[in-house]
């Protein structure tokens, strides 16, 4: 996984897909549904404020089979007060994915 975000509470988390403040990440950190989650680019240090729709575990395929820190989880949400910029940012990342 490369990581793109620094997540505040802890975790990292690679952007795979943006489309206007739709996101989609994968995350080394889970997060409820509704939690709104605060984090910062790693290159530039931009601060990305993210509501959660959906986390789901992504690897390994059964909760067991590895350690917590191990685990990846796939993310769904919308970003929160993205401005233009941030958002042609974060599509520069995941290679001109549509901005809206």
């Amino acid at each position: 996984m490369t990581s793109h975000l620094t997540w505040s509470k802890g975790g990292e988390a690679e952007l795979v897909e943006i489309d206007g403040d739709r996101v989609r990440l994968h995350s080394t950190a889970s997060s409820a549904p509704g939690a709104r989650v605060e984090g910062a680019l790693q290159a530039t240090g931009t601060a990305i404020r993210v509501k959660v729709a959906r986390c789901r575990l992504r690897t390994p395929t059964e909760p067991n089979d590895a350690a917590p820190g191990e685990r990846t989880y796939e993310l769904e949400g919308r970003l929160i007060d993205a401005t233009r910029e941030v958002r042609a940012e974060l599509a520069r990342l995941v290679g001109g994915e549509r901005t809206g």
